[in-house]
């Protein structure tokens, strides 16, 4: 495949070659090169200091392409990279992709294959950052349909950037709240799904650019409405089909690995939040009332669990999967698929039983459930205390990295004093 792409250089159809990577907090980032200068190099170089991957002691990484990821679109060809240092000797271990394919290399050692897809929520703002809106509010929102649905033109422009890119959009409709939108692509492996999730916030965003809009993967950007999640549809399968399917259960066509699986996720939920809601903004998501899930809990077909089972019909193997909806898409994706994978593979290990389903509201009934952190900083140190699940494919010094980010992102975000304390505080 590369060599196909530097035939295409060569014959002057590419001009210019973007290296892409991601960060340990899941910003994309990239280089442009012309295509001379990657002729004579295939690879890129950066200063890996400058994004907290290494030490300024110790800066200098390469940016190794991908090629199975490489998109061409006009004259320019994108194609995210591995970042390797030591002189190029060894593969780096804050490399949020290098997470993924250790992950997906775990998971085929332990006789699985890891599917997941993704549910993307995100809302579209104007220039003074307010959603946009057809002056209606709540749930008259939800999929409204043309000439009520002020995002149409949005949509469909999304979705042709979307498959332009090859990113394998499913579904774009209106959400619940005003001027939130939801995206969803197609499932995929990992690392491929990471990849997906990554790229498509930079098509979105560039669509609401050219609009003359912004677009926010924030997780609550507007008080008083539903804030935006990312939920996970998550399955293992191996040679003979979805493990997680057995046409003999009566509550959900659940297999009891699936249970186990389950039961990985919820008693690590604590110490996952830290990854999957990893910003002091996702906790203002989380909290009763606005379709985010509290407390640890699982449930077919239950939105106010933090887990769901979808069970549209039966009879579909192909299609039996459990939704986390705890994550945002604040997250970094490679490290989220990561480490909610490795929580489910240790309820495998463990047999871990999830507990009894909940088929009610969880925010009217919710005794002896588990309440999620209620902040960042508490799900730092659920993370902090609970991560030997994460020991297989996170080595100690990205953890360590990442711990030490995110306290100093608590402690910097606690100095600013919001809007509302000031109408709440101002003349105490």
């Amino acid at each position: 495949m590369l060599d196909e792409l530097m035939s295409e250089i060569s014959e002057g159809k590419i001009k210019r070659v973007e290296l892409e990577y991601v960060d340990i907090l899941g910003y994309l980032r990239s280089c442009l090169l012309s295509a001379e200068k990657f002729l004579e190099s295939r690879t890129g170089s950066f200063d890996s200091s400058s994004v907290k991957i290494s030490s300024i002691s110790d800066s200098d990484a390469l940016l190794v392409p991908d090629p199975s990821t490489s998109i061409v679109i006009g004259e320019d060809c994108r194609m995210l990279c591995e970042i390797w240092e030591g002189m190029g000797s060894r593969r780096s271990s804050k490399d949020p992709r290098f997470i993924a394919r250790r992950t997906e290399e775990f998971l085929l050692s332990q006789g699985y294959r890891g599917h997941l897809g993704v549910e993307m929520e995100f809302f579209v703002l104007d220039g003074d950052l307010k959603p946009i809106s057809n002056g209606w509010n709540g749930r008259k929102n939800y999929m409204i349909s043309p000439p009520l649905d002020p995002l149409r033109d949005f949509e469909i422009e999304a979705m042709e950037r979307l498959s332009r890119a090859q990113l394998k959009p499913e579904v774009i409709h209106h959400e619940v709240s005003t001027g939130q939108l939801e995206v969803s692509l197609a499932a995929d492996s990992l690392l491929r799904a990471a990849d997906s999730t990554i790229r498509a916030k930079r098509e979105i965003r560039e669509v609401a650019k050219e609009m003359g809009l912004i677009a926010t993967f924030m997780p609550k950007p507007v008080p008083g409405m539903n804030g935006s999640g990312m939920h996970f549809h998550m399955s293992l399968w191996d040679d003979k089909g979805n493990l997680f399917y057995d046409p003999n259960d009566e509550y959900a066509e659940l297999s009891q690995l699936a249970r186990y699986f389950i039961g990985g996720i919820l008693e690590h939920i604590g110490s996952l939040a830290a990854i999957v809601a990893p910003t002091v903004n996702s906790y203002r998501r989380l909290v009763p009332g606005f379709e985010a899930p509290v407390y640890a809990s699982w449930g077919r077909g239950n939105r106010s669990a933090a887990i769901r089972i979808p069970v549209y019909k039966r009879g579909s193997p192909r299609s039996k999967r459990m939704e986390f909806r705890v994550p945002d898409p604040s997250c970094n994706p490679y490290l989220a698929f990561s480490a909610t994978f490795m929580a489910g593979i240790d309820g495998i290990r463990r047999k871990i039983d999830p507990g009894d389903p909940t088929d009610f509201n969880v925010y009217e009934r919710n005794e002896g459930l588990k309440r999620l952190p209620r902040s960042l900083n508490e799900a730092l140190d659920e993370l902090e205390s609970d991560n030997s699940y994460l020991k297989p494919v996170f080595e100690s010094d990205m953890l360590e990295s990442y711990l030490e980010m995110k306290r100093r992102e608590v402690m910097e975000l606690s100095q600013w004093p919001s809007e509302a304390e000031y109408e709440s505080y101002l003349s105490v």
